[in-house]
């Protein structure tokens, strides 16, 4: 199905691929995907790190990837793709490629539109720069596009997967639905029966998708900072693709992102036990991926793990699992260490301000006057002075190392349980779900 060089990395229920996804997506069978869910790049007048197609190409181009992923799907399975945003080139008018898009997949592709979807991302930064900001004649763009497309009419879904908790007003009708309203034609015609007062478990979702696109302390993100890696510049928040694989399958399912990027989508998958396959043409990116499926792992093994994908292909979590031990070990060094370090810093600092007494009782007892800068004594206590402050700082950093290292120490030791969370204690198989 796919080659040893394709792979990235594997995980129980999934694995992350390199390469070119028309080609990859050769490497499945015919009708054997329920999801297509991904966000390619933006067709943006800037140039992006992470490459993204002119808008004048990005329909066609776009497309090619339509008709190779319908081959794949299974009749009862969906295409979603996040589509941003743009405005045409110098002008604060808009870019129609999201509907010309639209309209290439349904009319010559013959996707159907099941729904529409607009993700509100209340955190996103006003953009373009030029019409927002600096000229103050347009609005943030604060939504993106969500195309739902379905291979038949009667793909799978089900809404009482993603059943939204009821508002407080909705609580309390429920409690009492005779007190708050009663059955009627309402003047738009709707028909509001007993029925409307039943608990269905939860509230329907709108179209209307709001999810906050800040993450800022994930497990990817931190191990990012700690090796000093710059991360993706363009990543899914979890809620986005969680909406969509609990809503459009069930478990057991298989789940592909064609334009993975991060792999937030295929760790979400895993974590809902969907099957998937994550495609992504850059290979550091692919492999930096793997962050996002180490859990509490320490930065130094997550390092190792990276670079390994980036040869070869990573089996997960063992590979994860066989480093925790040295890990571990390598953390308690490092604490001793620093415990070795703090003691020594804090007897050179006693020793210093011993010292600095002694030359203060001399003084005294000689009756130097403290102001005296050609006394001996009154140099001597400069000097010692000096080096009390000196040791008190060499303390200070002792104390801030020792920090880290406990944290580092603690990172190590609960990796093993973040592991045992993530994938399931270990020697502990899940059914079927390995996919190679």
């Amino acid at each position: 199905m796919f080659t040893d060089d394709q792979k990235v990395y594997t995980t129980p229920w999934g694995t992350q691929l390199h390469g070119d996804s028309l080609e990859l997506l050769k490497g499945l069978e015919d009708e054997s995907i329920d999801l297509i869910v991904t966000s390619p790049p933006f067709a943006l007048q800037r140039k992006k790190a992470y490459g993204n197609e002119e808008q004048e190409a990005y329909v066609d181009w776009l497309a090619q990837f339509g008709e190779a992923a319908k081959r794949v799907l299974k009749d009862t399975g969906s295409l979603v793709i996040d589509i941003g945003n743009a405005y045409r080139k110098g002008s604060p008018t808009r870019s129609l490629y999201p509907y010309r898009v639209l309209l290439k997949f349904v009319d010559e592709l013959e996707y159907h539109l099941a729904e529409e979807f607009f993700w509100y991302n209340p955190a996103k930064l006003p953009s373009p720069l030029e019409w927002v900001n600096k000229r103050r004649i347009r609005v943030k763009d604060a939504v993106n596009t969500v195309w739902w497309f379905s291979k038949t009419e009667w793909p799978q879904a089900d809404v009482n997967r993603v059943l939204q908790p009821y508002s407080k007003n909705m609580e309390k009708l429920l409690k009492d639905p005779e007190k708050y309203y009663k059955t009627s034609l309402r003047p738009s015609e709707h028909d509001i029966s007993k029925h409307f007062g039943n608990d269905n478990g939860g509230a329907i979702p709108s179209n209307l998708l709001q999810i906050s696109n800040t993450e800022s302390n994930t497990n990817y993100l931190r191990l990012c900072r700690e090796l000093e890696i710059k991360s993706h510049p363009a990543r899914f928040p979890n809620d986005l693709p969680k909406f969509f694989i609990e809503f459009l399958t069930s478990p057991g399912d298989v789940v592909v992102d064609i334009f993975s990027g991060s792999n937030t989508t295929g760790m979400v998958a895993e974590q809902l036990g969907r099957k998937w396959y994550s495609f992504e043409l850059n290979r550091d990116y692919a492999a930096l991926s793997i962050m996002r499926f180490l859990p509490s792992m320490p930065a130094k093994a997550a390092l190792s793990l990276y670079e390994r994908a980036r040869r070869k292909t990573v089996s997960l979590p063992s590979e994860a699992r066989g480093l925790i031990p040295i890990a571990i070990q390598s953390a308690e060094k490092e604490f001793r260490l620093a415990e070795k370090e703090l003691h020594a810093a804090g007897v050179q600092r006693e020793k210093e301000f011993e010292h600095v007494r002694a030359i203060e009782h001399r003084a005294e007892m000689e009756r130097v006057d403290p102001v005296d800068n050609s006394s001996d004594i009154i140099a001597a206590l400069q000097r010692a002075g000096e080096e009390a402050a000196l040791a008190m700082a060499r303390q200070s950093v002792a104390m801030k190392r020792i920090k880290t290292q406990a944290k580092a120490l603690a990172t190590a030791r609960a990796a093993a349980a973040a592991l045992d969370s993530f994938y399931g204690p270990a020697g502990v198989e899940v059914p079927d779900g390995h996919l190679g």
